[in-house]
């Protein structure tokens, strides 16, 4: 019943809201017609114990997901699809690696390699920065339901259609290179582009308002800009509410 009626809700949004198109290239820009943007909590998956940003039962962090129907930028024209895009946010993972890095990038890292691996060999090489990034979303209970891994690749699931990654971006604009990347404003992030089809799109996005679980190693050991503190707040109750019910 629960899902019938989400699927119920989210046809009536497709059917009357499409955005303009989306270019599938993994990150997201102003001009992407993403018709909804959410606030979810997530954590960190890797060595949680010793990570600031919590576990499953201790989400205080927030991130956005952005999602809705739209035409493919160069695809069919009228043809429309449904588009999924989440990240892990800035302060926690920065698209960053091999040469060129400077003291000021490496720092916020130290903070917490120290307590995942050998302080002393601080990984940021290519392989080190990506090879283990992924995104889970989960059931309820904290069941893994669909991956997206920068390494290995995404889930084919939900009627899942083609993705794109942070990495795919900086890689094909020739932004950044496997040798060099300085991309410190970009953040780790994953876009999918799913068939419509309002039960699984309703609970690919249900799934993602458990909590997402990040897998970061290495991470960033820092905190939210002031200007989140109120969005966490309230997202975190709400979170509590929503798990106490």
């Amino acid at each position: 019943m629960k899902y019938t009626l989400m699927a119920a809700a989210f046809l009536a949004c497709l059917t009357t809201s499409y955005g303009q198109t989306i270019e599938l290239d993994g990150t997201y820009s102003s001009g992407d017609g993403y018709t909804t943007a959410e606030t979810v909590t997530w954590f960190n998956g890797h060595k949680t114990d010793d990570s600031i940003y919590g576990d499953f039962d201790n989400q205080s962090y927030t991130t956005t997901i952005r999602y809705g129907v739209s035409e493919l930028a160069g695809g069919t024209p009228g043809e429309k699809f449904f588009f999924l895009f989440v990240e892990a946010p800035l302060y926690a993972k920065n698209m960053i690696w091999g040469n060129g890095l400077t003291e000021a990038d490496l720092a916020p890292y130290r903070i917490h390699y120290g307590t995942h691996h050998n302080p002393d060999d601080l990984k940021l090489d290519f392989g080190g920065a990506t090879g283990s990034e992924k995104i889970i979303f989960l059931d309820a209970g904290g069941s893994g339901k669909f991956t997206a891994d920068l390494a290995k690749g995404v889930d084919s699931k939900f009627g899942l259609i083609d993705s794109k990654d942070s990495v795919d971006y900086l890689l094909d604009s020739g932004i950044s290179t496997e040798d060099s990347s300085l991309a410190r404003d970009t953040t780790m992030s994953f876009e999918f582009q799913f068939a419509v089809d309002p039960t699984n799109n309703a609970l690919i996005v249900d799934y993602a308002r458990n909590g997402l679980e990040m897998h970061l190693s290495p991470e960033r050991g820092l905190v939210p800009e002031p200007s989140s503190s109120v969005l966490i707040g309230l997202s975190s109750m709400l979170f509590l509410f929503r798990r106490k019910r």
